[in-house]
């Protein structure tokens, strides 16, 4: 009971802090609040084998994307991970993402990491709609760096992230994430809060942060992992995202994997089409795994992403 209590108490001081650090307000988190942030590359997802889990990742993450989803989650990883990403999206727009993590010895594992959205070359205009004949290329960086450390089965998180976002001008910032995780025998709880922090200053004006709170849970039966989390973004409605993996094991060091998630951000989106939905699978030898995802957009086409992640120094 105590100890019950005592993580009452650990969640409590956490989302009041994330909610006075961001200086956010309730009802920035609603659908009324749509269009009232900026940087909104940084709710992209990453990781091919969260994608097609509907990215629900809070609480079953476990390489070096945690860094993006839970820093929490880097505390369960017991040796070392590399995660590289490739989005290929519509109209020439293309996403990357690298991170890194290592244990330091101890119960702890820091890691590094780095976004990049390219929105290709686009037509310069002026005022009154005439091109100018110049062109320009938008593009959005984030460099995070985290750390997470484990007591008994409880995992805490922290990171720092560098933001720089160009269009025609540019405005840099700053940012954290936290996070917590409960491990229990076959499932895991989560809650976390990304984005904290000061908006982006385009000359006079000046966005607001996606300042983004997630609970997650997860559950392992056999051979199959089902996720969920829910998801209160600044500048939206509520989002729920849910997942499952099913793994074939032919032997101890080959591993295929089949995927399928839901996410409603992309749902209500109004894309048309089966958007919201997401598929994949991935196939894993030893310490490297190779995995895809597909998500529809609607009219708009469909996404598909490419990751590779390495694993080195994993216990038994």
């Amino acid at each position: 009971m105590a100890r019950a209590r005592r993580r009452g108490w650990w969640l409590g001081i956490f989302l009041m802090f994330a909610l006075k650090t961001g200086t956010v307000q309730g009802g920035d988190f609603s659908k009324n609040a749509i269009g009232t942030t900026g940087a909104q590359f940084l709710e992209l997802p990453v990781g091919a084998r969260a994608i097609a889990m509907g990215s629900a990742q809070g609480a079953t993450v476990n390489d070096a994307t945690a860094l993006y989803y839970n820093p929490a989650g880097l505390a369960g990883i017991s040796g070392g991970s590399l995660a590289l990403m490739h989005a290929a999206y519509f109209q020439e727009i293309s996403y990357q993402y690298v991170a890194v993590a290592q244990r330091l010895g101890g119960p702890g594992t820091l890691a590094v990491g780095i976004q990049y959205l390219s929105s290709g070359k686009l037509e310069e205009i002026d005022n009154s709609g005439t091109p100018t004949g110049g062109s320009f290329t938008p593009n959005d960086l984030a460099a995070t760096i985290g750390y997470g450390h484990s007591l008994s089965n409880m995992d805490f998180g922290l990171s720092g992230k560098y933001i720089a976002s160009k269009i025609h001008d540019s405005a840099k910032t700053a940012a954290v994430d936290l996070g917590l995780r409960l491990r229990l025998t076959k499932a895991a709880f989560s809650v976390s809060a990304a984005n904290i922090g000061q908006g982006l200053r385009f000359r006079e004006k000046q966005e607001n942060l996606p300042t983004t709170l997630r609970g997650g849970s997860s559950v392992q039966l056999g051979n199959l992992l089902l996720a969920a989390d829910v998801i209160l973004p600044r500048g939206a409605d509520m989002i729920f995202a849910g997942g499952a993996e099913y793994a074939i094991h032919f032997s101890d060091n080959f591993i295929v994997s089949g995927r399928a998630g839901y996410n409603r951000r992309a749902a209500s989106s109004k894309l048309g089409g089966p958007a919201g939905l997401s598929a994949g699978g991935g196939v894993a030898m030893g310490g490297f795994s190779a995995d895809y995802a597909w998500s529809p957009f609607g009219d708009l086409g469909d996404a598909h992403r490419i990751s590779l992640t390495i694993k080195w120094g994993v216990s038994p």
